[in-house]
């Protein structure tokens, strides 16, 4: 016995061979106790990791001083027997919500403070300003989708530039504290730490409106004084969205109204983040985990499937060898047979005496059965892959 679940500490490894022998050691119900997991959470590991588990009626026969059979071994496993399962959990920590884990974060870091001007802006902000400054001073144009007509694309304005301003708070502050801001493929923009990626965004929230049709708009089939078409139009409430998948209990949207504005959220923004990358981290690995684990008994898969349909083709050639030197047997009884006939040796039959086609059938026998070379049965045999006979 290597390890005692109840003198461990938390965060304790636990391996394949420390739970093998943890399971055989106590009731399931017992060990999760001390282990920070459920019965059925244990059960679960012994299954994934291939380890024998004590047979229902185990701990009553053993409490009677009952035989319990043999204990099985622990099977071999492609990681190894040191391959860490889990890691014991506190048992006198209480679960943390993402919740409570961003107001800590918020708590122990620096405010996020939006400036009351653009300065020093973040590149993915000084992108955007430089783009739009090359639009006005190129003169380009950009549709108006509720107007229906093309105008001239203006200045950044006041609504513009906050949103600019509350941007590059967040940039700063995502960056601050270890992450990387820029864009992806798609030109989302993208806060990175390490091999994870959280895409958000910063916009402006539209409203559906009427606007009244034109009579001398001949496109349309409406007419009189209450006909309208719909279209959308901007209000001044911003709107932050992750567009990433987040797990449960976090938060994915802030979306400010009269009493609240997205200034003074923008710390709880970057918080939910930072707190979020740890756990996208988690699942990214476990995910790999398990398509690594899955690969792995693919192969296992593969590999035994293959060593059947060897054995199987290598069977098949002893059986072709068997047939061949019971062939060479039977040929060989009735050869004989026919040298007691009354045979004129000398008779030519196509430029061959009687005497020489005995000879040549000798030797087509030899030739025809494998035992007259009992080595190259073996080495028949040895030549035999798992793709000679077709499936």
């Amino acid at each position: 016995m290597k390890e005692d679940a109840r003198t461990m500490e938390p965060g304790t490894a636990i391996t394949r061979q420390v739970l093998y022998d943890l399971v055989w050691k106590e009731p399931l119900t017992h060990l999760a106790r001390k282990c920070g997991l459920s019965d059925q959470g244990i059960a679960k590991l012994c299954k994934r990791e291939q380890i024998p588990r004590p047979p229902q009626g185990y701990w009553n026969k053993l409490a009677a001083g009952k035989p319990t059979g043999t204990k099985p071994t622990l099977p071999v496993d492609a990681r190894g027997a040191d391959a860490v399962v889990f890691r014991i959990a506190a048992a006198s920590q209480s679960p943390t919500t993402p919740r409570a884990e961003v107001d800590q974060l918020k708590a122990d870091f620096p405010q996020v403070r939006v400036g009351e001007r653009l300065a020093n802006p973040h590149p993915v902000v000084a992108e955007r300003v430089a783009f739009r400054d090359a639009e006005v001073r190129e003169g380009k144009k950009r549709y108006d989708y509720s107007a229906e007509v093309w105008k001239q694309i203006p200045p950044l304005d006041s609504a513009e530039r906050r949103l600019l301003r509350i941007l590059d708070a967040i940039c700063k502050g995502l960056e601050t504290r270890g992450a990387a801001v820029g864009e992806n493929d798609r030109g989302e923009l993208v806060a990175t730490i390490g091999e994870d990626k959280i895409a958000f965004q910063l916009r402006y929230r539209m409203k559906q409106v009427k606007i009244p049709i034109d009579p001398a708009d001949w496109r349309s089939k409406l007419r009189g004084k209450d006909a309208f078409r719909r279209g959308l139009e901007l209000t001044d409430e911003l709107i932050f969205e992750i567009k990433t998948w987040m797990p449960g209990g976090f938060r994915r949207n802030w979306r400010e109204g009269s009493t609240h504005r997205l200034e003074e959220q923008a710390g709880d923004v970057v918080a939910t983040m930072l707190v979020a990358f740890p756990v996208l981290a988690a699942r990214r690995e476990e995910r790999e985990e398990q398509g690594r684990q899955f690969k792995i008994r693919e192969e296992q898969r593969r590999q035994n499937e293959e060593r059947q349909r060897l054995n199987r083709n290598r069977f098949r050639r002893l059986a072709e060898l068997a047939e061949a030197s019971r062939e060479a047997a039977l040929v060989r009884d009735f050869v004989a047979t026919l040298r007691d006939a009354d045979l004129d040796r000398e008779k030519m039959i196509d430029d061959m005496t009687v005497e020489q086609w005995l000879d040549w059938i000798d030797a087509a026998i030899a030739d025809h059965d494998p035992l007259s070379r009992p080595a190259s049965v073996f080495e028949s045999i040895a030549a035999v892959h798992h793709r000679t006979y077709p499936n």
